[in-house]
């Protein structure tokens, strides 16, 4: 039952009093206060003109959508448009076909002897129809499949193009995430065609049910009642305006909470903790609490039976017509006539309450298509510049140098209110090997990002080559870096490709993704799997099985197993094949700045001394960046180490300058210094 809340009740006040607080069950519901009237009638008709104007403003969007699948398949399409036409007159026609065989029967039996004439043409009218139907039916579902196709994937690549011009900081915003499937796009399609179709079968069964001798008229009109009452009445419940919708009930939110200890993720440490008695304890206490309570969301409607009884009785208008119109008039009435009308007036009941119903839906759809097209409008937020690089005045070097002017910056929607880097200044020479230490989120691996520019400063400035950073090309800034990162992933392409993109112009020289692989500590990985570099390891997924008994269908289930397998690896020979990328982009030659951020987190310690020791190897007049917690090894030959904490850069020098200091520098190293003392 509903029970109504006041905002003081329960929660803290999440808005004012624009919204009305419901409870139905575990829900709570904070529904929109519509300003216009409070009547179901007048707020019914005041929704549906709401409708006509969002519509209206749709149109464009709407009629842009239709002529761009019309230019995928403009034969397909016509010929569509042209069968549905074919299909909307169907249920007229065979409902006239029927009419003629009744009436021929009817008078056959009213004269004492049938009129076989009139039988075999009424038959074989009918049989053309049923032809006639079946023939479209069977060639729609030939030319739908084809032209499906090509409207999905054409909306796919577009989706797939645009999201991959978007930028790391665009594409996160949420206000630029796809809320609708590519795939959708086609039955939007069909949802305008469908309307097209209902929209002339209406027409036909209007002209039909006006040219029968009598009520024709009348029948049409009352058939109008039910469907139009339905959705005024329909339009002006709850679930028609706009909500939010949450439970706040603690014992459901508890099972499913619960609920998530059974889950692949979880369930080894269930089982290691042993504490599946206390889960299923508290998860029996949780159902008692919760009790009776529903889960489902009731219509508010439900609570009088005043809606359905006039929903019901508006239905059957065209039977009380008749009814008093044999008691008025007798002689111009038959039972065949009744037949044939009642039956016409139930298809005409059906058709104007399916028009209705998309009619509401038209708003919804015309959402879904500007979602489609929104991509397309989306401004990256980082812009590239006109200068190419390298300069050829300024970038005289082998490597990249960098200046940071008084850099603050804060990712983009962080919950906390301090920067992430803090009015920092310092600078890299080209060619230089560089160290940056300091805790977790002090800022070292921000550095890098705003390096490559994934992000713009908020303030301050940076310099490549002496240049500002947002005035280079972003693809050529990007082509003369290689970042090796602990988060990097592996694609889900063969081995071959995933060490190969590193430098796609040499993608297919097998031997120099071997030398890549060799340099990154992955060749004996390589080397280990049966398919080699031609591996998948995470294979795109698509076989399945259906009704697989496990003692009939062994066989069927052992290939099903075999199908699409995934080649398992461990973290730390994922990040040599991720290393491997990296190398691979060295040899493409472009590269003038490298930075390594935790690229060993997963390594054994003389699989970490290898990889840096190729890195330093790899570097030849580069500047190279290192990010680590791990870096005794490396500072002794860094020629500048960064100290950082809590955003800034507190100490910078070389190794012997930071030690002498005895500084934040000089406490991490010797931290790490004493796991090694006896």
């Amino acid at each position: 039952m509903e029970k109504l809340r006041t905002e003081d009740e329960d929660s803290p006040k999440l808005d004012d009093y624009s919204y009305t607080t419901r409870q139905f069950g575990i829900w709570r519901i904070l529904v929109h206060k519509d300003s216009s009237s409070s009547n179901p009638l007048v707020r019914g008709l005041w929704v549906w003109w709401k409708k006509l104007i969002e519509i209206n403003s749709g149109l464009p969007i709407v009629w842009r959508f239709m002529r761009e699948v019309y230019t995928l398949a403009p034969g397909l399409t016509l010929l569509l448009f042209i069968l549905r036409l074919g299909s909307s007159v169907e249920s007229t026609l065979m409902l006239y076909a029927s009419s003629r065989l009744l009436r021929a029967v009817e008078t056959g039996l009213a004269e004492g002897r049938p009129d076989v004439t009139a039988i075999l043409q009424a038959v074989i009218i009918r049989v053309i129809c049923i032809v006639f139907t079946a023939t479209i039916s069977w060639v729609r579902r030939r030319i739908s499949p084809v032209l499906r196709s090509r409207v999905v994937h054409h909306f796919e690549d577009y989706v797939f193009q645009e999201q991959l011009r978007l930028d790391l900081q665009t594409s996160a915003d949420k206000n630029n995430k796809l809320e609708v499937p590519a795939s959708r796009a086609y039955y939007r399609f069909e949802f305008f065609g469908g309307m097209f179709e209902r929209g002339f079968q209406l027409m036909s069964q209007i002209i039909f049910t006006i040219r029968q001798p009598s009520g024709g008229i009348t029948l049409t009109l009352l058939s109008l009642v039910s469907p139009f009452l339905a959705s005024t009445l329909g339009s002006s419940n709850m679930w028609s305006q706009a909500y939010v919708i949450y439970s706040d009930n603690s014992d459901y939110l508890r099972i499913r909470a619960l609920r998530r200890f059974v889950s692949d993720k979880l369930r080894e440490e269930v089982i290691s903790a042993d504490i599946m008695a206390w889960i299923l304890a508290e998860y029996q206490k949780a159902r008692e609490g919760l009790g009776d309570i529903s889960e489902m969301l009731q219509d508010p409607s439900e609570f009088t039976p005043m809606t359905s009884i006039i929903s019901l009785l508006s239905v059957d208008l065209p039977t009380f017509y008749w009814a008093a119109s044999v008691i008025v008039r007798p002689v111009n009435f038959s039972i065949i006539s009744f037949a044939i009308l009642q039956q016409h007036a139930q298809g005409l009941r059906s058709t104007i309450g399916r028009l209705i119903y998309e009619f509401a839906q038209v708003s919804d759809c015309v959402s879904d298509i500007r979602e489609l097209y929104k991509l397309a409008e989306v401004e990256n937020k980082i812009v590239g510049g006109e200068e190419a690089y390298p300069n050829d005045t300024l970038s005289t070097e082998i490597g990249m140098s960098f200046e940071f002017k008084n850099v603050s910056f804060a990712y983009p929607g962080a919950k906390s209110n301090d920067n992430a880097i803090k009015n920092i200044s310092f600078k890299i020479p080209a060619g230089h090997l560089v160290v940056i230490v300091g805790a977790n989120g002090s800022g070292k691996s921000t550095l890098i990002k705003l390096l490559n520019r994934l992000y713009d400063v908020d303030s301050g400035e940076i310099l490549v080559d002496g240049l500002p950073i947002k005035k280079y090309r972003l693809a050529d800034l990007r082509k003369a870096q290689a970042l090796l990162a602990q988060d990097h992933a592996l694609y889900p392409i063969t081995l071959a490709e995933n060490i190969g993109v590193g430098n796609p112009d040499r993608m297919n020289d097998m031997k120099m993704v071997m030398e890549a692989a060799e340099s990154g500590g992955a060749s004996e990985v390589i080397k280990k799997l049966t398919d080699g570099l031609q591996t998948t390891l995470d294979p795109v997924q698509t076989a399945r099985g259906h009704r697989l008994d496990k003692d009939q269908h062994k066989k069927l289930k052992l290939i099903l197993e075999e199908l699409e397998k995934k080649a398992e690896v461990s973290g730390g020979e994922k990040q040599r094949l991720v290393a491997a990328r990296t190398f691979m982009r060295f040899l493409s030659g472009n590269i003038r700045f490298a930075a390594a951020d935790e690229p060993s987190s997963a390594l054994d310690p003389k699989a970490e001394h290898q990889l840096f020791q190729h890195l330093r190897d790899a570097q030849q007049g580069k500047t190279l960046i290192f990010v680590t917690h791990r870096f005794g090894h490396l500072t002794k030959h860094a020629d500048l180490v960064m100290c950082m904490k809590d955003g800034e850069v507190v100490e910078a020098g070389t190794h012997k300058e930071l030690m002498a200091h005895e500084g934040e520098y000089s406490e991490l190293y010797n931290v790490q210094a004493q796991a090694f003392e006896i």
